[in-house]
């Protein structure tokens, strides 16, 4: 029998030697069942392939589905003409079920650009590069990651395998797989961007230089005048302003509608560029600036100083030379990103991550450190702790409910949010965050806490591609930011605003003068000015901020004044 089937094997993948003619019945229905076979087969790997492959480049381009879809079906089709028109006897010469091809490490790149803009939302190999460096892989977090994308991962590797097959097939061609390599590299922006910057300078690249306005000046003594309020500043986790849309999302910020309407709220702040992280998102809140960094030199100074843009003035720097005992309190492990480094940089003399807040508090925490619940406690008694002093202060907070992919739900709050069962987890999450910032201002009020304090809320940037960014995506999507405190009137800012326009906001509250409003690039809130986003056009403003390469060497370099006086980190 064994015999039988080689023969019948070595007439059905013959060349001209063994025609049709010559066969007997059996030979030729055995060698149509074969050449059936190979078809289908054929057919089932261009379609997997060409459709795995038509599927990841929609995740980027969710604007031109429906023309992705064309092109892809466009695609199969001539794959399989070529497939059927391909001489047969090309058949017998290809063995193997995968051989390389020219194009699989273009294509490995190009596919991990895929999925790195799908997870996160955007790509940049400076900030990729920092959050690296600076702690974000955790084990926790990359598992939380690999599991929730893992049928992204395994798209990848169909279509990564199934273009070995049919390069094994002879159905991808040299000619196919030069052309496959050139779409690779071209469409790749993690390679065009470095390239097309380097060959051709952008007009705008010192743009922003001439619209810097630098405040060290506030950070001299005799610019300290007046009775300093003080400030609570509570980021939070991706809670963009967009969740307020009852109709699409519940009531899931409902708890902070009475800070938002009680004092100045931003109702069209928008995320520039280089603000679309949580750490990007503090410096622009506490510094007016996007982050702008080029990654060798920033990891160079990082290394020899230890300190996060200490060329920048921020507002840690102006309310130190003011006397304000400053509090820095997240459940992010410190090195997070660099928030430790950037705090303790900027005047910060206390400083709490995750494993200090744990310690502190008690209780089992999240996978990534301190749960929401015990930052606002260990925040509260920090609070208590401050008003003591009798110093000024300013305590900023950091909490991380609402973060991708599907959000980190407080054990206290399971069970209470007053949502449908089956709504996603991360809007659970984002509401459980909002309730127990309200319960720890409430507390505070009642405990008399704030009083001559004005409390800062805000969202660290437009959520990160999560289980339900497809409904957030149906709206004009803007940051949340509100104001409030004695002194601060309840109105709304309806022009376009950035979180780099936080920064001179705060100052103006807390009653440091500015020359014409203005701090960095961001423009105060309170006053009559517009903010340089509204004046130039985000679009303009953001192609300048991506140009930039004039100031950034600067904002990293140590100043002379800031030799060796990066702040003493304490653990209270």
């Amino acid at each position: 029998m064994h015999e039988i089937v080689q023969h019948f094997f070595s007439i059905a993948l013959s060349d001209s030697r063994y025609p049709l003619s010559s066969l007997s019945l059996e030979s030729k229905v055995m060698r149509c069942v074969i050449i059936n076979r190979y078809t289908v087969s054929g057919l089932l790997i261009s379609s997997t392939t060409v459709g795995s492959l038509t599927w990841l480049v929609s995740l980027i381009h969710l604007q031109e589905k429906r023309f992705v879809a064309a092109l892809g079906l466009g695609i199969l089709i001539a794959l399989l003409l070529l497939d059927g028109f391909r001489d047969k006897k090309a058949d017998g010469r290809e063995s193997g079920r995968f051989r390389l091809y020219f194009s699989l490490f273009p294509g490995l790149l190009f596919l991990v650009y895929v999925y790195l803009e799908n997870v996160f939302g955007y790509f940049d190999w400076g900030a990729m590069f920092m959050h690296v460096d600076a702690g974000i892989l955790t084990p926790a977090v990359v598992f939380e990651y690999l599991l929730h994308t893992g049928g992204t991962i395994l798209v990848i590797v169909v279509v990564l395998v199934g273009l070995g097959a049919l390069k094994a097939r002879g159905t991808l061609t040299r000619g196919l797989d030069v052309a496959l390599m050139t779409f690779f590299l071209a469409a790749n922006p993690m390679l065009t961007r470095p390239i097309s910057a380097a060959m051709y300078p952008n007009p705008l690249h010192d743009f922003l230089s001439t619209r810097f306005v630098d405040i060290t000046a506030l950070t001299r003594p005799e610019a300290v005048a007046g009775a300093p309020k003080n400030l609570v500043h509570i980021f939070i986790e991706s809670a963009e302003r967009t969740y307020m849309d009852k109709a699409e999302f519940g009531d899931v910020m409902d708890p902070l509608l009475e800070f938002d309407k009680g004092g100045l709220s931003a109702t069209n702040m928008v995320q520039l560029a280089y603000t679309n992280n949580s750490m990007a998102g503090m410096v622009a809140a506490n510094c007016g600036t996007p982050l702008l960094m080029t990654y060798f030199t920033t990891r160079q100074y990082l290394e020899e100083n230890s300190q996060f843009l200490p060329g920048l003035t921020c507002l840690g720097d102006v309310l130190k030379a003011r006397g304000y005992r400053q509090n820095f309190i997240s459940g992010w492990p410190l090195g997070f990103t660099g928030q430790g480094s950037f705090y303790a940089s900027h005047g910060y003399s206390s400083i709490m991550g995750g494993a200090e807040v744990e310690a502190a508090v008690g209780g089992p925490g999240s996978t990534f450190g301190a749960d929401d619940a015990q930052v606002l406690d260990m925040s509260l008694d920090v609070l208590r702790r401050a008003q003591q002093d009798g110093r000024p202060f300013s305590l900023t907070i950091a909490v991380s409910g609402g973060h991708a992919i599907d959000g980190y739900l407080t054990d206290k709050c399971i069970g209470k949010t007053g949502l449908p069962r089956q709504t996603p987890n991360i809007l659970h999450a984002v509401k459980c965050t909002n309730m127990l910032i309200a319960d720890f201002i409430h507390e505070a009020e009642a405990e008399g806490l704030m009083a001559n304090t004005v409390l800062a809320l805000q969202s660290d940037h437009l959520s990160a591609p999560s289980t339900v960014t497809d409904r957030l995506n149906k709206y004009d999507r803007r940051n949340f930011f509100s104001l409030s405190g004695d002194g601060i009137s309840s109105e709304a800012y309806t022009g376009i605003s950035g979180t780099i326009d936080i920064f001179p906001t705060i100052l103006d509250a807390l009653g440091v003068p500015l020359a014409n409003d203005q701090a960095a690039f961001g423009v105060s809130l309170l006053g009559d000015r517009p903010t340089l986003a509204e004046v130039f056009g985000q679009a303009r403003f953001d192609e300048a901020i991506y140009a930039e390469d004039v100031l950034v060497r600067s904002f990293w370099k140590l100043k002379p004044s800031r030799t060796d006086v990066a702040a003493k980190v304490e653990l209270d």
